[in-house]
C-alpha cells in the first residue's frame, strides 16, 4: 500500500529534524537513525501517535505509524527532555 516515509536522526542530545512534516491520511514509516544516543533519548513516547514507547538501537530503526488526521503530534524522549513535533497536514 501507500505509505510516506519520514526520516530523523537520534543523538545522544537531539532529535534531528525536530520537526517534521507529513502527508495527513497516509500511513507513516518513520526512519530513525540512532547515530548514538544516550540513556535518556534511547526511547520515544508519543501519547498522540502510539502506545507505549519506542525503543532505539544503533543503526535504522522503522516505527510504522498509522495515517494522521491534520494536526500538530509531540514525540519526546521517554524523560521528557528532548523533544519534537510531527505535523500533520
Amino acid at each position: 500500500g501507500d505509505y510516506q516515509v519520514l526520516q530523523m536522526n537520534a543523538s545522544a542530545s537531539a532529535y534531528t529534524p525536530s520537526r517534521l512534516t507529513v502527508k495527513a491520511g497516509i500511513p507513516i514509516r518513520w526512519e530513525i537513525n540512532d547515530t548514538g544516543t544516550s540513556g535518556c533519548t534511547s526511547a520515544i513516547i508519543s501519547r498522540d501517535m502510539f502506545e507505549g514507547q519506542v525503543k532505539l538501537e544503533r543503526g535504522l530503526n522503522v516505527v510504522n505509524i498509522a495515517a494522521l488526521q491534520p494536526g500538530t503530534y509531540k514525540f519526546s524522549c521517554w524523560m521528557g527532555m528532548v523533544s519534537g513535533t510531527i505535523v500533520a497536514v
